[in-house]
């Protein structure tokens, strides 16, 4: 059912640090980060002005269709998945690539890899990547986020696009390139079980770029222009359970900065992750039978399809009683890309002029993460060679900082 256009959010500006950092006000708003600002929303009920028809459960699509032969059979399918993406902004993604048995070795590995002692972990800490890769403790999560009380909602570990990698860059490899990601020595299957992992993704997420581009009327290839090597990353998360009253979630509200995002969750591993409604309802969206993907836009495709295709906010609550380990993959354009958006001739442009058309997208990328992590060395030596904001570059993530 098709849902309601929505009105814009009032702004947070307005509202401190701490308030932006939760998810509720008082009971009548909800804060969140998307776009890389704070924001709020009104949370409504039934016959309260404002209240305005929109999702209550997430649409599940078939995609065991995405590479079929005839164009039309793959067109049908677009056009689902514009439904998914206009009206919720998620979807569940069921009848992937990835088998039961390949998902269950993959999880296998993570909940090894993050039962290693500390002192194990930290030797593939992100503070020895120029890019921010690697594991990323309890605490370190905590401090990130400005969030010192709650230390123990969270741990990951991040590894993605590689130009060092044969197995992802077969080119030249651009002077100064450094090696991107870092790995346990203590484990060594742990590396291959998340290369292998990302390898299968990348060319199912491309599929995907396909059946949008199919879905705004283009042809299918439209969109790869601005994701040749696109910048990707997979996040390995532990979220250990918290307890039922817990006000804190293990993962902020946000909206993502990606193309799109894929989320494997594991059945087993219970519920967690809610999507906010335009009425500022939380929607859950748990782990379901089989390999069955939780998918959502991110922030550049939604500038891409000129707000067609919603970036929506969500979070992580985990009170299940379980430990919950999750996957997301991150698709998103390369570096050196600068977004237009696909206007419709026949309606003309239906957003404003933002940030993503001023600069490479890895400009904007290298901000946002410094900012993040400002206890990062590569944070700390932009800060002490005194490079204005306007002159940091992607490449500072790939080594190329002096």
């Amino acid at each position: 059912m098709p849902v309601s256009t929505p009105q814009a959010d009032p702004p947070a500006s307005s509202l401190t640090a701490k308030e932006v950092s939760y998810d509720t006000v008082d009971g009548k708003w909800v804060t969140y980060r998307a776009g890389g600002k704070p924001g709020r929303r009104a949370i409504r009920q039934p016959g309260e002005p404002g209240w305005v028809n929109t999702f209550d459960r997430i649409p599940i699509i078939d995609f065991t269709n995405v590479d079929h032969p005839d164009i039309e059979v793959r067109r049908k399918l677009a056009q689902e998945l514009a439904d998914a993406a206009e009206n919720c902004g998620f979807w569940y993604a069921a009848n992937t690539p990835v088998s039961k048995e390949f998902a269950e070795q993959t999880f296998a590995a993570l909940e090894e890899f993050f039962a290693l002692p500390l002192e194990e972990k930290k030797k593939c800490s992100w503070v020895l990547t120029p890019g921010c890769r690697g594991y990323e403790s309890f605490e370190e999560v905590a401090e990130n986020e400005g969030n010192k009380s709650d230390s123990t909602l969270r741990e990951s570990f991040v590894m993605g696009d590689d130009l060092t990698d044969p197995v992802q860059w077969q080119g030249a490899i651009p002077e100064g390139v450094k090696t991107q990601n870092i790995w346990p020595e203590a484990l060594p299957r742990y590396k291959q079980a998340l290369d292998d992992y990302y390898s299968k993704l990348l060319p199912f997420a491309r599929s995907i770029l396909h059946l949008f581009a199919l879905a705004l009327g283009l042809d299918e290839t439209a969109l790869d222009n601005v994701h040749k090597f696109p910048m990707c990353a997979l996040r390995a998360l532990h979220y250990p359970p918290q307890e039922p009253d817990e006000s804190s979630p293990g993962f902020l509200a946000h909206a993502d900065f990606s193309s799109f995002t894929m989320v494997l969750q594991g059945e087993k591993y219970g519920s967690g992750l809610e999507v906010l409604n335009l009425n500022g309802h939380w929607v859950p969206a748990p782990a379901i039978a089989g390999t069955t993907f939780t998918c959502n836009v991110g922030d550049y495709l939604q500038h891409l399809s000129d707000g067609r295709f919603k970036s929506t906010v969500h979070r992580v609550v985990n009170r299940s009683g379980l430990e919950r380990y999750s996957l997301p993959f991150f698709y998103s354009p390369d570096p050196s890309a600068v977004l237009k958006p696909v206007v419709d001739p026949s309606k003309g442009r239906q957003t404003e002029v933002t940030e993503f058309e001023d600069a490479p997208i890895g400009e904007m990328f290298v901000r946002r993460l410094l900012y993040a992590r400002r206890f990062h060395p590569t944070t700390k030596r932009v800060i002490e060679l005194g490079i204005p904001e306007n002159e940091w570059k992607y490449s500072f993530l790939t080594g190329s900082l002096p």
